[in-house]
């Protein structure tokens, strides 16, 4: 999981004075475009050059393009930071914005793990020990960062924090100005170790990018306490230091109820059994809206926080369980977006205004009502049992095992295997969530769960890589055609690519020749070409296409393939979820085209006869996935 480490207080300086922006520079809008200037560290520049060329010219210019599309309340002049002092101590004066350090000014100021040029930084400002003689000392003020609402130090240092998991980057804000307790400054560190320059990893990457500068721009348990509303006011109390009660026990300056509230959920689980289960709830006014508009459950108080995975994951992140693949939840699993909620977020700072039409489509518990999003998954699957026509999903109930059940994921967009597994040792009560599973004793069932311990174990489907001999081979997202399996392993007559989606398979594939017949044990989904027209979604297996008519209808499949006879059947999935236009019911076309004419393995011009190694592949489903950020 991402371990977001919220910076301590010796390393954020607080209230920083920045002079209004002058007259001539102010945006003809009242709440002009957010302005993020990259500052790289040296550090960066002596990465490899395919490394570098990654960094500088794609994943920071684009994470920062789209995050430049949020407004700032509030604009002042240049970004001038605040030296840091020698001792941490410092002093104010009544009627002077700035702050004076208390015996001397520290030689360098950092910004996370990156040194401050010395020209973004304010003229030292010292107190004598006791106090009494204060004023400036040393080189004046610099001309600092023109044009910049908020500066991002970049670096690729291989750090302590880097060795401690393998995680790709981390990030935090280090300076946050006096009016609103905006951050100005923050860093965004990559791991050299961890940067990838394949073309695979490339979107997970950047996703990881824009999780870490969102951290840094005011996502973070560390900054909740400095939140305003839209008139500019704190809504959490001050003291007259200006500052908010800070939390020993948190490490965190402590947020009011206006912010986040705890609440309790009644919650079942194993054995008709009801536990409390306690819950950090975001109860912003934007997030509220969001939150309730996404679920459909107009009594929800808000949106949960994640409430698990260890100091840093905890309160910095969405609830696992509840937003699966939005981008700000504590792992990476699959397809990250990100969503309004989280928009809706930085917006309730007080700091932004959000755009959203920036935001992704969330489809993760899109309309499933208030039973999905207060209860437990173990409530929401049973009662999903008892109505006819629904199956557990979002979640799934099968026992991720050899051979493979193989399903979709919720998009339809990837291969995916349910992640319901064998845990070494008893899940808490509050997490034990099955009655029965088929092929499992009573006494063994305490030990099953979701692989993921984040989404509070309940299980769902993840895409998953194949391996093998450890070395990575293809992924299970359909549209990438570098995922298409080699002739001996399609398995069942796939095709991956940009226009394919993933399909059910009613039984497993059958291959034959004349004289062999040969199925594959992992089965249930597959990826296949599909297209929209005027009478539905049309299928595409190899050279046959096969229209949609409606959702569930079966098609039956025969095809030739190099050499073989490949005869399947598939489910049509809902033309909604991939067209725009879908005919209505009056419209559909009289004729069934879900059918061809089986084909005789032993008929026609016989083709090249060839073996098929049943190798045996090891799949290693990408049940925590990439890493975001670092352990603390």
């Amino acid at each position: 999981p991402c371990k977001h480490r919220v910076p301590s207080p010796s390393e954020v300086v607080h209230q920083v004075y920045l002079k209004p922006e002058r007259l001539t520079k102010r945006s003809s809008s009242s709440e002009p475009q957010l302005k993020i200037k990259i500052i790289y560290d040296y550090s960066v520049d002596r990465l490899p050059a395919d490394q570098r060329r990654l960094v500088k010219d794609k994943l920071f210019p684009q994470a920062i393009d789209y995050l430049q599309r949020l407004s700032v309340r509030h604009r002042a002049g240049p970004v001038l930071l605040s030296r840091q002092c020698v001792t941490n101590q410092y002093l104010r004066k009544r009627d002077d914005p700035h702050r004076y350090c208390q015996g001397a000014c520290a030689q360098v100021t950092r910004c996370g793990p990156v040194v401050v040029p010395q020209h973004h930084l304010q003229q030292c400002k010292v107190c004598s020990e006791s106090g009494r003689s204060c004023g400036p000392s040393g080189p004046p003020d610099g001309p600092g960062v023109e044009g910049a609402d908020f500066v991002l130090y970049v670096s690729g240092l291989t750090t302590e924090r880097c060795g401690q998991e393998n995680i790709v980057a981390y990030a935090a804000y280090c300076q946050l100005e006096a009016e609103l307790d905006r951050p100005i400054a923050g860093y965004a560190n990559l791991c050299p170790a961890m940067i990838s320059s394949q073309p695979q990893d490339f979107e997970g990457m950047l996703s990881t990018v824009k999780h870490e500068i969102i951290h840094a721009l005011g996502f973070s348990a560390g900054l909740f306490a400095f939140y305003h509303d839209e008139e500019g006011r704190p809504l959490t109390p001050r003291f007259a230091s200006g500052l908010p009660a800070f939390n020993e026990t948190l490490g965190l300056y402590q947020w009011s109820e206006a912010v986040i509230r705890r609440v309790s959920r009644l919650w079942d689980v194993r054995g008709g059994q009801m536990v409390r289960h306690h819950v950090h709830v975001f109860v912003t006014p934007h997030v509220v809206e969001e939150a309730r508009r996404h679920f459909g459950c107009p009594i929800l108080e808000g949106m949960e926080l994640e409430n698990q995975g260890g100091t840093g994951t905890e309160l910095n992140h969405w609830e696992k369980r509840l937003l699966e693949n939005e981008a700000m939840t504590g792992s990476h699993t699959q397809n990250r977006v990100f969503s309004r909620l989280t928009l809706a977020l930085l917006e309730d700072s007080g700091w932004y205004r959000a755009n959203y039409s920036l935001a992704q489509r969330l489809d993760w518990g899109r309309s499933l009502g208030c039973d999905f999003v207060l209860k437990s998954c173990k409530f929401w699957m049973e009662q999903q049992r008892r109505s006819r026509h629904h199956a557990v999903a979002p979640y799934c109930d099968t026992v991720r095992a050899s051979p493979l059940q193989l399903t979709c994921r919720q998009d339809q967009l990837a291969v995916a295997v349910c992640n319901l597994q064998k845990h070494p040792e008893q899940l808490p009560p509050e997490f034990q969530y099955f009655d029965r599973i088929p092929d499992v004793a009573d006494s063994q069932l305490p030990f099953f769960g979701g692989a993921v311990e984040i989404a509070d174990f309940c299980p769902f489907s993840q895409e998953f890589s194949w391996h093998l001999g450890g070395e990575f081979q293809r992924s299970s997202f359909c549209r990438l055609a570098q995922n298409q399996p080699d002739l001996l392993r399609n398995y069942g007559a796939e095709q991956y690519g940009p226009d394919s989606v993933c399909l059910y398979q009613r039984s497993a594939f059958v291959m034959e020749q004349c004289t062999r017949r040969l199925t594959y044990p992992d089965w249930g989904s597959g990826c296949y070409k599909v297209s929209c027209s005027g009478g539905g979604l049309v299928v595409f297996v190899q050279d046959r296409s096969f229209l949609c008519q409606h959702q569930g209808q079966l098609l039956s499949v025969s095809v030739r393939l190099g050499g073989w006879v490949y005869s399947g059947v598939l489910l049509c999935p809902a033309c909604e979820l991939f067209c725009e236009r879908c005919p209505l019911p009056h419209q559909l076309p009289s004729t069934n085209a879900s059918r061809s004419e089986p084909i005789d393995p032993c008929s026609g011009a016989p083709g090249p006869v060839l073996g098929l190694p049943l190798l045996l592949v090891h799949l290693l489903p990408l049940v925590v996935g990439l890493l975001l950020c670092s352990f603390h």
